[in-house]
């Protein structure tokens, strides 16, 4: 694995864990678009430079997919989740599991995940070397969604599961990307669009207190 490669995946790995232990939704969301603009941009780095050096148009069309990706995932989904806490209400919230054990926990999956990856390394293809980061920051990100009763913190796990995966689908077609993004960008808009509208009927946006009310 290439030292940039290496270096980005550990910072991803950082603000995964950050993410997951934070407690309030704005700090969460800051270590989410933390995350995805550090999980991508050594591959957006290395399509800036094939652009300079090669000057075609096959790596032109590779810079602008790459461009608008990690600026989806790092940039425009953060913002959305963001407007939806300026909507509602910014929730400091103790994690359902007790702080020290979630670090327990994370320090626990991230040694799992080194020797998993050291006793693997000559058993894998090199394409899936990254795959102990990867394993590591999607555990993360479903400690985050199962640890916490609040839509913007779980939405931001959500992101944080997906950007995950983003090492091992860098080489996806380009025909995909557009629906990938598309519909990423729609299970945003839908979880913070009924987050506000919960908020407007229950007053708050923890889940643990929506009741329905009787008719």
């Amino acid at each position: 694995m290439e030292i940039a490669v290496l270096v980005s995946l550990t910072i991803s790995v950082f603000f995964t864990a950050l993410g997951s232990l934070s407690l309030t939704s704005k700090r969460t969301i800051i270590f989410l678009a933390l995350q995805a603009a550090s999980i991508g941009f050594v591959v957006l780095m290395y399509c800036l430079i094939n652009l300079i050096i090669g000057l075609h148009m096959e790596a032109l069309i590779d810079f602008l997919a790459t461009f608008i990706e990690w600026f989806t995932c790092a940039v425009i989904i953060p913002l959305i989740i963001y407007w939806g806490i300026r909507r509602t209400e910014d929730i400091f919230e103790q994690p359902i599991v007790d702080g020290k054990k979630a670090i327990v926990l994370s320090i626990a999956l991230a040694i799992l995940c080194l020797i998993i990856g050291e006793l693997s390394s000559l058993a894998i293809p090199e394409s899936l070397e990254t795959l102990p980061f990867v394993a590591f920051m999607f555990a993360s990100s479903c400690i985050l969604m199962i640890n916490r009763k609040d839509p913007p913190k779980i939405l931001a796990g959500l992101n944080m599961a997906e950007n995950a995966f983003y090492p091992l689908l860098a080489e996806s077609p380009l025909n995909l990307i557009p629906f990938m993004l598309a519909l990423m960008v729609f299970v945003n808009i839908v979880g913070v669009f009924i987050t506000i509208e919960a908020y407007r009927e229950y007053g708050t946006t923890l889940i643990s207190k929506w009741r329905w009310i009787e008719q």
